[in-house]
């Protein structure tokens, strides 16, 4: 019986064979394993420094709502994660510092409802005005998420045009209810004017590695991939690029926007190359089981109980 690839774009003649550790793995589905090590990681590793700990479940499902955005990009964990990885260490600092927590939780769920607009699940817009009157009572900076939201106007939908209409529909409730509920919770309409949240958070120079480290892979793939690239992955990159320096906390949005650029090019279905794919596929299923023993030592260390000593 002739092979054929499980993996898209991959020739015939260079079919996937599942190995061992893949066949076994999906029997004990460590797919869900290693991707509960991931979030696990985030949360002791990043995140674990905030004095509460729902803190820290905030910011995680932050991540975890990112990368429920990204993963219908890339047609496997490995890249998904390391990305994500990449993304909350751009955040780790800014949020920790300032504990901006509800508004990168929200912003994160923006990601997750805008990219399945685009992916044809246009129900979940319908969460919009709900996402940005709960954000607005929490932080001026919902004003991010509706810039972010509104650029994927310029997505066209010719098949099915009643989505852009509804999308616009609930874009003007997610404004005016935000607006007012901003205006409200601070009895000042000018208050509700303000898009940049209390304080600043400076970027040092590990900060500003990370924020390197993701974007310029980011602005590489800008350009190669510039006339593939849909308007709001263009246009989302090049106004929270611009924001990225003034702000860690903007830092942190622009590495969640660069993920996502960076899943839909270089990375979209695992790796932009047939050749490299299957290579991928296989190292994914030992990337579960190394995950799940970082995660395994990451809990330990919490605990007070010392893996390797030096």
């Amino acid at each position: 019986m002739r092979s054929t690839s499980s993996i898209a774009g991959t020739p015939l003649n260079r079919a996937y064979v599942p190995g061992l550790v893949e066949r076994f793995g999906r029997k004990l589905k460590v797919e869900y394993l290693g991707m509960a090590s991931v979030y696990s990681i985030i949360a002791l590793l990043y995140f674990g420094d905030f004095a509460a700990w729902h803190e820290t479940i905030l910011a995680t499902l932050g991540a975890f709502f990112l990368f429920l955005g990204l993963k219908k990009k890339t047609e496997d964990h490995i890249v998904g994660s390391l990305v994500l990885f990449a993304a909350v260490s751009v955040a780790q600092v800014p949020i920790g510092v300032s504990k901006w927590v509800v508004p990168y939780l929200l912003f994160g769920l923006t990601v997750f409802v805008m990219e399945g607009y685009r992916e044809r699940r246009p129900a979940r817009i319908y969460a919009l005005p709900a996402l940005f009157l709960g954000w607005s009572l929490a932080d001026s900076s919902w004003w991010l998420g509706v810039v972010f939201s509104t650029m994927y106007l310029a997505f066209p939908r010719a098949e099915k045009p009643q989505f852009r209409r509804h999308l616009s529909y609930m874009l003007i409730a997610g404004f005016l209810l935000g607006f007012a509920g901003h205006a409200l919770l601070d009895r000042s309409i000018l208050s509700a004017l303000q898009f940049h949240p209390d304080g600043h958070v400076s970027l040092e120079r590990v900060e500003l590695e990370m924020l390197a480290a993701i974007g310029i892979p980011t602005f590489l793939c800008l350009v190669v991939y510039w006339k593939k690239l849909m308007a709001p992955h263009r246009w989302n990159t090049l106004i929270f690029a611009s924001l990225a320096l003034w702000d860690g906390r903007f830092a942190a949005l622009f590495a969640m926007i660069a993920a996502v650029l960076l899943c839909a090019t270089a990375f979209r279905d695992s790796a932009d190359s047939p050749t490299l794919r299957p290579f991928f596929k296989h190292l994914e299923w030992h990337y579960f089981w190394y995950v799940f023993a970082i995660a395994v030592c990451a809990y330990l260390s919490r605990w007070g109980i010392r893996v390797f000593s030096m």
